[in-house]
């Protein structure tokens, strides 16, 4: 059990960790405009926190790591960006937003394994 409770701590620190790794490359080389702003909120970080848990470390519980992991990563952003508005007001949206695609990803799994199995 202290095994497994190990591994799901790595995997949720992973996530906010991988999110930072991907965001510096990301904001040196392409630059924010809309459109890079768009793309790295809503499809890259949902993307990248639900493939940490399930695919890197082989989670039993992905739904739940990829949710603390996405909360100590918007909480660390929203320190960081606080006095710009217009990034916050981006930001939370798609907290919002990457929550809900969460859940409707971890819906559609256990929907078709019922259907399957």
């Amino acid at each position: 059990m202290k095994n497994q409770s190990i591994s799901n701590l790595k995997s949720t620190l992973a996530i906010p960790l991988a999110l930072i790794t991907v965001l510096v490359p990301f904001s040196l080389f392409i630059s924010w405009n809309m459109a890079s702003m768009v793309v790295f909120w809503f499809v890259v970080i949902p993307l990248v926190s639900h493939l940490i848990p399930r695919k890197v470390f082989k989670s039993t519980n992905p739904m739940k790591e990829s949710i603390i992991g996405l909360t100590i990563f918007y909480t660390l952003m929203s320190f960081m960006i606080y006095e710009h508005s217009d990034f916050l007001q981006l930001m939370l949206i798609s907290f919002v937003v990457n929550l809900l695609a969460l859940f409707f990803i971890q819906l559609d799994k256990k929907v078709n394994r019922e259907v399957v199995g």
